[in-house]
């Protein structure tokens, strides 16, 4: 199986206290107005990449705890998105989406540790994290999800 991955790269900001290795998907079907990350709506912008690729590279990172999927829009590869987290075992995982919490499947929120969610809204824009005030962050405690005040 084959994503359109736009860039892998070391993070320090995207999972906080983590050192996480982040995984940029290219593609976005929502195309919020003021998104950082215009480049990325076309899933052409990124390169084809088997899973086993992105799995590699992932564990080829020294220092990672956590993997952190981010783009565009990780749910517009649902099925690359799911394959991948069931690969990844022994890190944190960290899904930012545009979609709300409610639309993400359960086959994929099970594989996840931590989730930002909601669409981008540029007249909600706060200068912290996450990006706008409507965006939730939920952490798994338990097994149950939680929502994090910010």
């Amino acid at each position: 199986m084959y994503g359109s991955i736009a860039r892998i790269t070391s993070s320090f900001i995207d999972v906080p206290g983590s050192i996480s290795i982040a995984i940029y998907f290219a593609g976005c079907s929502i195309r919020c107005p003021g998104c950082q990350n215009k480049h990325l709506w076309d899933r052409d912008q990124g390169l084809s990449m088997s899973i086993e690729t992105v799995e590699a590279l992932i564990y080829e990172h020294p220092l990672a705890e956590a993997v952190v999927f981010l783009g565009g829009e990780p749910t517009d590869q649902l099925d690359f998105l799911s394959s991948l987290c069931c690969k990844i075992t022994d890190k944190k995982k960290v899904l930012y989406t545009g979609r709300e919490f409610e639309w993400l499947p359960s086959h994929l929120t099970d594989q996840l540790d931590m989730i930002v969610c909601g669409p981008y809204k540029q007249e909600l824009h706060v200068n912290g994290w996450p990006a706008s005030s409507n965006q939730r962050v939920l952490l798994k405690d338990q097994g149950s999800w939680i929502t994090q005040v910010t």
